[in-house]
């Protein structure tokens, strides 16, 4: 890249941010049809019954209408929420992790030759080897995926999961987001998933699908100071360019001189910077930018596909690579180089090689022509505005028509006004005189009565809602029409209907959350170590975590493991059924438990089902418990006949070493014999080759009394080792047969001792 650059002032990043900005703005305006439905559903959860009379909002919907007198609000959407979301979410979720099981082949397809089953049986063992890593891999993560949601703040993962779906039932869409953190004051890493709010996401605008889409970000507001020690930026490198000002700074510089609204006029007193966080699949996106040609092609190549950025509206480089970056600032600092370059660019926790976004998304009805979401409520949003325009009409109709309106004529007004005013019960009023007919006089003006077609009209309206909603008498627990079921099929066919949609919304609630424990399971195995795990797992626990989980592929956290969770665990629980079901269970398992316990002693199982029983009728059943079983005591004749065996197993024993003995010397006996038969024949051998010396030479007879002398000597020689060989194998049978008689002595006084102690009760003779 070009070096003079580096070397100016000038901010050749200006051009890739302020194109950032315009891809984000163009997002914002991508989504105003779902913010307005959100915006709209949330006004009608949340707000009171005079929102909907807000100038600016019925000017919107019945423009010249004027507000009614009594403002009713009919607040279906809080009995929507109200209702729904305890049948979705209600306890945190038990998360389970298992290693994919290996495709089963069955050893009739595998190759029957020898050499071919050696190769397999090797295969088999690596096989076992990977397998019992896996285990231990799951059990580390599934242990940890377990203690991490107690230890979120904000009232941990149920708190984070309650608020995020709160927004997709009432604006379509929960956001939450898994990343590392640190307690203040601690050191240990954690990992969780927070709740993001679903305004704050922004999706490429060019695609009708989140997971087709090239970039997305994520809307933030921070105090300059934050940011600056988030990305290492110089302190007070920000304070000009925040574009907010918080009330915490709005105070403090009230209390100072009278100067504050002047700063404030200039933008000196903001402190919070609006920035965005950046996900890009399509890199940096440089080339397309008024960027000097220098840099922009050499920084999309060295950055790469998959690009991370910070962007600010006032700051003219991203936050996380400053301009600062690539200029030297000294003779030993060059600036930072291609790999720190790609390393401030890249992904703060690499999700893209999952192919996923760094946000997990709960849409209960998404929109096929748009990447956000319909809201629960926007198909019933045109009869609830319905509903709360006419009630408090109707409310105004029937309050001015109770009105009573009386006519009087004038030369008697002054005769009946007094008392028509006190309106007093049992009230005498005289008549003057000359009146026959006092109704000729006084008369009361009937109004028009309320039509019944408004109140149908409403009760329609009603009946649509509950039906796009499913907010019907059954999920208040109430017969429709008032009728009771004439057949149990009938109302579990009723049952079946009603609860489909909530199935339908909990399964998708379920996948959810198997979703961010699978992501958070790669974020641990990325950041946290085992110095982070040991005060939770222990030193084993360390060790274990460091040798499997540290050391594992990120490939095999994210292909080799199923993250799932049990649905039951976070649904509603229902006393009445789960105590129906264990009275059948305690009705056809006791008697069982019972029957065994009683022959066996054990009475662990009774125990357990006794437990279960408590812990569903909230009693405690401790104190009632069936002790452990007594260890048996041991049987006199027993232990006699234990040791009368031990002690013929030693005999057994014993004269099978005097065997190996006897045959020990017997061998060594033939060896001997070979070798003096192999001597003699040396010897003879020795005097033939003599004797034809002797012959040869013509009679040399010294030379054959040397040969005689030696033959002699050779035959003393062997006579005497075989003297020896006879009396070792002597004193060898000698040894067996005492060995022997000490084996029988003791056998026969272990059964002396056996029959002198007394016989168990009941035993015979």
């Amino acid at each position: 890249m070009d070096s003079n650059l580096f070397n100016s002032d000038y901010e050749f990043l200006r051009p890739l941010t302020t194109s950032w900005l315009t891809k984000i703005e163009a997002a914002h305006k991508s989504r105003k049809h779902w913010k307005e439905l959100a915006d709209e559903c949330m006004m009608f959860y949340s707000k009171s019954a005079a929102a909907m009379w807000n100038p600016d909002y019925s000017r919107k919907f019945w423009k010249g209408v004027e507000a009614p007198r009594f403002r009713i609000s009919i607040n279906k959407a809080f009995e929507y929420v109200a209702i729904m979301a305890p049948n979705l979410f209600w306890n945190v979720p038990y998360r389970t992790v298992e290693p994919k099981r290996p495709l089963a082949i069955s050893p009739e397809m595998l190759p029957q030759d020898p050499m071919s089953q050696m190769y397999v049986q090797s295969l088999m063992q690596q096989q076992q080897q990977a397998d019992n890593n896996n285990e231990i891999v799951a059990m580390l993560l599934q242990d940890w995926l377990n203690y991490t949601p107690g230890e979120l703040p904000e009232g941990g993962l149920s708190g984070h999961s309650w608020m995020s779906l709160l927004d997709a039932l009432i604006k379509g869409r929960g956001v939450m987001t898994t990343r590392p953190y640190i307690m203040p004051g601690s050191g240990r890493v954690l990992t969780g998933c927070f709740r993001e709010e679903p305004e704050n996401l922004l999706i490429d605008p060019d695609f009708k699908k989140i997971g087709q889409a090239k970039f997305i970000a994520i809307r933030h507001v921070d105090d300059y100071r934050s940011l600056e020690e988030r990305f290492e930026l110089p302190a007070g490198s920000l304070k000009g360019r925040a574009s907010l000002e918080s009330c915490w700074h709005y105070a403090e510089v009230q209390t100072q001189d009278g100067t504050a609204n002047m700063h404030r006029a200039n933008g000196q007193t903001n402190d919070l910077v609006v920035w965005y966080e950046i996900f890009s699949k399509c890199g940096v996106g440089a080339r397309m930018t008024g960027m000097p040609d220098s840099v922009r092609n050499h920084l999309d190549d060295v950055v790469g596909k998959y690009a991370y950025l910070a962007i600010a509206a006032n700051v003219p480089y991203p936050l996380n690579c400053p301009t600062a970056a690539f200029r030297p600032s000294g003779p030993n600092n060059p600036g930072a180089t291609d790999a720190e370059i790609k390393e401030m660019f890249s992904w703060p926790i690499p999700l893209w090689q999952d192919d996923r976004w760094p946000v997990q998304l709960l849409d209960f009805y998404p929109d096929p022509d748009s990447a956000w979401p319909i809201p629960p409520l926007a198909p019933a949003m045109g009869e609830l505005k319905f509903i709360n325009f006419m009630v408090p009409w109707l409310s105004n109709r029937i309050w001015s028509s109770c009105r009573d309106f009386w006519a009087v004529a004038g030369p008697h007004l002054d005769d009946f006004k007094k008392y028509l005013e006190e309106g007093k019960d049992q009230v005498v009023i005289p008549v003057p005189a000359g009146i026959t007919d006092i109704r000729e006089k006084v008369m009361v003006l009937q109004q028009p009565e309320t039509r019944e077609d408004a109140w149908r009209i409403v009760e329609l309206a009603e009946e649509l809602f509950e039906k796009r909603t499913g907010m019907t008498e059954s999920a208040y627990g109430r017969n429709e029409n008032g009728t009771q079921d004439r057949t149990a099929e009938a109302t579990a066919a009723r049952s079946r209907a009603v609860g489909a949609r909530p199935e339908f919304m909990q399964n998708q609630v379920v996948a959810w959350q198997s979703e961010m424990a699978a992501v958070e399971a790669m974020v641990a195995r990325q950041f946290v170590t085992g110095e982070h795990v040991e005060a939770r797992m222990g030193p084993l626990g360390r060790m274990l975590w460091e040798q499997h989980v540290m050391s594992s592929d990120v490939e095999s956290v994210m292909r080799q493991m199923g993250y799932s969770i049990a649905a039951a665990s976070i649904r509603r629980p229902n006393r009445d059924r789960d105590v129906a079901n264990y009275q059948q269970v305690m009705s056809l398992f006791l008697p069982v438990a019972q029957a065994y316990g009683t022959q066996t002693g054990d009475f662990t199982q009774v125990n357990e089902l006794m437990q279960k029983w408590g812990d569903y009728h909230d009693t405690d059943l401790s104190g009632v418990m069936f002790p452990p079983p007594q260890p048996p005591q041991p049987d006199p004749k027993i232990e006699a006949d234990l040791q009368l065996a031990q002690l013929e197993m030693q005999g057994k024993q014993l004269e099978i070493e005097g065997k190996q003995q006897e045959s020990q010397a017997k061998l060594q006996l033939a060896g001997l014999q070979a070798e003096q038969a192999r001597q003699k024949l040396d010897a003879d051998s020795a005097k033939g080759q003599l004797s034809l010396l002797f012959n040869k030479a013509g009679g040399e007879q010294k030379l054959m009394q040397d040969q005689d002398a030696h033959v002699q000597d050779m035959r003393q020689s062997a006579e005497e080792f075989q003297l020896q060989l006879a009396q070792q194998a002597a004193q060898g049978m000698l040894q067996l047969k005492q060995s022997e008689e000490i084996n029988q002595a003791k056998v026969q006084a272990t059964k002396a001792q056996a029959a002198a102690k007394p016989k168990p009760a009941g035993s015979k003779a």
